[in-house]
C-alpha cells in the first residue's frame, strides 16, 4: 500500500513539474559543476553588496538631482545632463537591480517570465540611454571647447532638448519589434533572462547601435578635444583663458569618467557572455560580474562630487555638513580649492579656443 502511494506521488510530480520547469527548478545546487546554479554563499554575499550599492545609488543620485534642480546657480546645461543621467541611474537601480537583488536573496526567480523579459529590455534601454547620453554630451563638449563661436549662435534650450530626447528615443526604437514579449529565454544558471538565440540580429544591433556607435562618437570627440588643446598656442595658455580652458577640460574629464564607469559596468558581462555562449563558466563567476555591474551603476554621484566643487558643496550643505566640506577643501592645494567645474554661461563658454584678436574677450572679472 505504501509503495502504491509513493508511486502515485512520483507520477504526480513528473506530470506537474514540466509546466514550471523554467522557474521552479532554479534552486542553487552549490556542487561546483557547470550545470549548477550559483552557490548560496555567492548569492547571499552578492545580494548584500548589491543592496548596499542600491541604497547608496538611489540616495546619492536623488540628492544630486534635487540640489541641482533646486539651486539656481547650479542650473546650466552641463548639470541638466547630470540630472538626466541621475534619473537614468535611479530607474535602473529601482527596477533592474532591485529585481535581480530579490532573486539573489530568494535564490530563485519567482516573478514570472514576463517580468524576467521586462528586466532584459529595461537593461538594454537604460544601458543604451546612458551611453548615448555620454556620446551626445561629448559632442557638446567638442562644440563648447573647439567651436565656441558656433556654440554661441545656437539655441541652448533646443540643443539641450535634442540631447535629452535623442538619448532616450534611440534605445526605445529597439522596442519596435513584432516579437516583443517573446524574445527571451530563462537561464536558471544566471537567475535571469537572456535574448533568445533566434534573435541574433537584435543582439547584434544592440551591440552596434547602443554600445559601439556612442562609444566611437565619444572617443573621436575626446581625441579631437585633447589634440586641439595640446596644439593651442602658448599665448592662449598664458592669458586668462587658461582658467576657462582648465574648467572646460575638467568638465570633459568628468563625463569621460562617467563613460568609463558605464563601460566598466557593462563590458565585463558582455565580454564574458560573448566568450561563454554555452554558459560553461562558473555560476558564481556570473554573480561576481553582475554585482560589479550593480556597483558601477551606483558610483556616478561620487564622480560628480569629486570633480565638481559646486555640486559637492551643495550636497554637503543639503545634509548639514557644509563645514565638513569646507575643512576638506582647505586641505587641498590652493589652486584646487578655488577651482570651479560649473559651466557658468557666459563666462566659461563664451571664450573661444583660438588666439584671434576678434575672439579675445575684454579684460573683465571671471566667474570662478
Amino acid at each position: 500500500m505504501g509503495s502504491l502511494v509513493t508511486e502515485k506521488v512520483s507520477t504526480t510530480i513528473l506530470v506537474v513539474a514540466p509546466e514550471n520547469v523554467s522557474f521552479n527548478l532554479t534552486e542553487p545546487h552549490g556542487n561546483g559543476t557547470d550545470d549548477s546554479g550559483p552557490s548560496p554563499v555567492a548569492l547571499h554575499v552578492g545580494a548584500i553588496v548589491m543592496l548596499l550599492a542600491l541604497l547608496w545609488g538611489v540616495f546619492a543620485n536623488t540628492l544630486t538631482a534635487v540640489v541641482i534642480l533646486t539651486q539656481r546657480d547650479l542650473k546650466n546645461i552641463t548639470n541638466i545632463f547630470i540630472v538626466s543621467l541621475c534619473i537614468n541611474d535611479i530607474i535602473n537601480l529601482s527596477i533592474n537591480n532591485l529585481l535581480v537583488l530579490v532573486s539573489y536573496f530568494m535564490m530563485s526567480w519567482s516573478m514570472g517570465e514576463a517580468v524576467c523579459e521586462m528586466v532584459m529590455h529595461f537593461t538594454v534601454l537604460l544601458m543604451g540611454s546612458s551611453l548615448w547620453h555620454t556620446g551626445l554630451i561629448s559632442i557638446h563638449r567638442l562644440i563648447v571647447v573647439i567651436f565656441n563661436n558656433f556654440y554661441k549662435t545656437i539655441s541652448k534650450k533646443a540643443y539641450m532638448l535634442f540631447v535629452l530626447i535623442t538619448a532616450r528615443v534611440v534605445p526605445m526604437l529597439f522596442l519596435i519589434t513584432p516579437h516583443l514579449g517573446e524574445m527571451s529565454e530563462y537561464q536558471p544558471k544566471l537567475l535571469r533572462c537572456l535574448a533568445h538565440k533566434d534573435h541574433g540580429l537584435y543582439t547584434m544591433l544592440v551591440s552596434v547601435v547602443l554600445m559601439m556607435l556612442p562609444s566611437l562618437i565619444l572617443i573621436v570627440c575626446y581625441v579631437a578635444i585633447f589634440v586641439k588643446v595640446h596644439q593651442s598656442s602658448s599665448h592662449f595658455r598664458a592669458t586668462r583663458k587658461r582658467e576657462w580652458l582648465r574648467r572646460e577640460i575638467q568638465i570633459t574629464k568628468m563625463f569621460g569618467m562617467v563613460f568609463l564607469l558605464i563601460i566598466l559596468g557593462y563590458l565585463p558581462y558582455g565580454v564574458v557572455r560573448f566568450i561563454d555562449r554555452k554558459l560553461e563558466f562558473s555560476a558564481d563567476f556570473y554573480v561576481v560580474i553582475t554585482v560589479l555591474y550593480a556597483v558601477a551603476n551606483s558610483c556616478n554621484p561620487i564622480i560628480y562630487g569629486v570633480m565638481d566643487r559646486k555640486i559637492r558643496r551643495a550636497c554637503f550643505a543639503a545634509l548639514g555638513l557644509e563645514q565638513r566640506c569646507m575643512k576638506d577643501e582647505k586641505k587641498m592645494k590652493p589652486s584646487e580649492s578655488v577651482r570651479s567645474n560649473g559651466e557658468a554661461e557666459p563666462t566659461t563658454e563664451a571664450v573661444p579656443l583660438n588666439g584671434s584678436p576678434a575672439g579675445r574677450p575684454s579684460p573683465q572679472k571671471t566667474s570662478v
